[in-house]
């Protein structure tokens, strides 16, 4: 069954008090666009509608991989980060005392994800909500170096070999 997150603020939620998260961070942007980045009723489909008990909501779930892909962190590291980190709860709208799931349910809603065909829901949202709030520009210039690597990393010579083997023994 469908879980859907709760619209009523708390007077406990992390942006109801002064914190230092910077507002030019990513975490205090997503926080900020975070009403209508993600809505439980895009991912609906993925739930029955009269068995079982409610899920953690939709909305949280993506939030929570979009955090964990940022950050490249583990299962268990999102959530002890969604635990103790401020900025996690910043820029998912939780309050401070957010009792979160356990870790095993994120790789449950990521293969419900890949079952239904979503598996990009969570990136495809925050690029367009991104570009529509304005901090994320339309067009991104990556400047890659082509210069070629010499050196031990790139060409392992005779004496490089033999100062593995050497190091091997």
């Amino acid at each position: 069954m469908l879980g859907r997150r709760d619209p009523q603020r708390s007077l406990f939620e992390a942006h109801a008090w002064p914190h230092r998260v910077p507002e030019d961070s990513f975490y205090a942007r997503m926080g900020a666009v975070n009403d209508v980045l993600f809505k439980d009723d895009d991912l609906a489909g993925m739930y029955c509608d009269n068995n079982g008990r409610p899920s953690v909501p939709p909305s949280l779930m993506s939030g929570i991989l979009l955090l964990q892909f940022y950050d490249d962190v583990s299962d268990e590291e999102a959530i002890g980060r969604l635990t103790f980190d401020l900025r996690w709860k910043v820029a998912l709208n939780l309050p401070l005392d957010f009792d979160p799931p356990h870790s095993s349910s994120l790789s449950v809603f990521r293969s419900r994800l890949v079952q239904h065909g979503q598996e990009r829901y969570a990136f495809n949202r925050l690029i367009r909500v991104g570009r529509g709030a304005g901090f994320l520009p339309d067009k991104i210039t990556v400047l890659v170096d082509s210069m070629a690597q010499h050196g031990a990393g790139a060409v392992q010579d005779t004496y490089t070999l033999i100062r593995k083997g050497i190091r091997a023994c």
